[in-house]
């Protein structure tokens, strides 16, 4: 769950009881745009925004059409398009040449949406949701199904369009997917949604301290683990979410148990991370990363009398961090948040300009 949708969140918490706002999400991209499908912005009767819809070329007329919205209460989505003339949308000066639609709708706290996705965040709950885009009976969009691994939590749609969705959902929930389907009775908006990346990470150094910045400037959730209670205190560590004076086997195993997880080992001791390692190696992280050089990491496994199979193994990075010639604090941990998001992303953390293709899309 990007850091845009947490902030949104907390937004909507401070409205009024009676009060609404404007939510535009991007539900669709043709060709090029500067932001993705599932792209959020929160507009108040101020014009006051939270989030981007464009790389700022659209957010002014999202506004002006914002306004609409308030007065006539109902959803709408809004076209932008750029290929017929790169330069100009409407007088936007968009540079994008692609075709954007935007879904407008009133929002307040009592919006069974944010309820949802609030209490995912606290339940780390994974889940697909479904939005409608256009519909063949006429119907407004905005209509909604909520999916997860128990099936369906909640839907607006009838019967039997919920018959027809309940099978692409769970498609869309396995393989994580995001995009528009078209079905008999309309186009839907598909998204799915996991909980923010928690990093657990091991050691409260000076050089944690830029690491837990940037993990918290992208939305992660930062869980920080240090015996010493100099070091791991709320004084110090003030950005961290949840902060454990405690060694390793003190810990509770329901801590190794989210699989939407990173782990980054950074105690500069020796035989703390003997007994680390290994453990991290033994969870379903998404990413297991240490400093120092390979040979110390490789002497660490060899020493702990385990055999360690590839799956494990793959999710092991150490050095941990990408190779971008870092050689301070604040670049070390900017190296190792910049890995950490290519495997996330499944992408290998090359220079953009020699990718081939789409800078979104899969390599070719």
């Amino acid at each position: 769950m990007s850091k845009e949708i947490q902030q949104i969140i907390e937004k909507i918490k401070t409205l009024a009881p009676n009060d609404k706002a404007i939510l535009a999400t991007v539900v669709d991209v043709e060709g090029s745009g500067y932001r993705r499908p599932g792209a959020r912005m929160l507009i108040d009767r101020d014009g006051y925004g939270i989030g981007t819809v464009s790389g700022g070329c659209l957010e002014a007329d999202v506004l002006e059409r914002a306004k609409r919205v308030f007065e006539s209460g109902e959803p709408t989505v809004i076209s932008y398009d750029t290929t017929a003339d790169e330069n100009s949308v409407f007088g936007l000066g968009m540079g994008c040449r692609g075709i954007v639609r935007i879904l407008l709708e009133t929002v307040s706290q009592d919006s069974f949406l944010f309820n949802y996705l609030s209490d995912a965040i606290g339940d780390r709950t994974l889940f697909s949701l479904a939005t409608e885009v256009s519909s063949r009976t006429g119907k407004l969009p905005g209509r909604r199904l909520y999916f997860n691994e128990d099936g369906v939590v909640s839907t607006e749609f009838d019967a039997d369009e919920t018959t027809e969705l309940f099978t692409v959902m769970r498609r869309a929930l396995y393989e994580r997917r995001t995009g528009i389907e078209k079905l008999a009775f309309g186009e839907i908006f598909i998204e799915t949604i996991a909980p923010p990346l928690k990093l657990l990470l091991f050691g409260a150094g000076f050089d944690a301290l830029p690491l837990i910045k940037f993990a918290k400037e992208i939305g992660w959730r930062v869980s920080v683990v240090d015996h010493r209670p100099a070091f791991a205190n709320r004084e110090r560590l003030t950005e961290a979410d949840e902060i454990f004076n405690a060694a390793i086997h003190d810990l509770d195993a329901s801590i190794f148990e989210d699989e939407n997880s990173a782990a980054v080992i950074m105690t500069h001791n020796y035989e703390r991370d003997r007994a680390i390692l290994p453990r991290l190696l033994r969870t379903n992280f998404r990413y297991v990363g240490a400093l120092g050089p390979k040979s110390r990491t490789e002497k660490i496994l060899a020493e702990s009398g385990e055999e360690f199979g590839d799956a494990e193994l793959t999710k092991l990075y150490a050095p941990v961090g990408l190779d971008i010639g870092a050689d301070t604090p604040e670049a070390i941990a900017l190296s190792i948040v910049a890995e950490i998001q290519s495997v996330l992303k499944n992408r290998s953390g090359g220079f953009l300009r020699e990718r081939k293709g789409s800078i979104y899309g899969r390599k070719e």
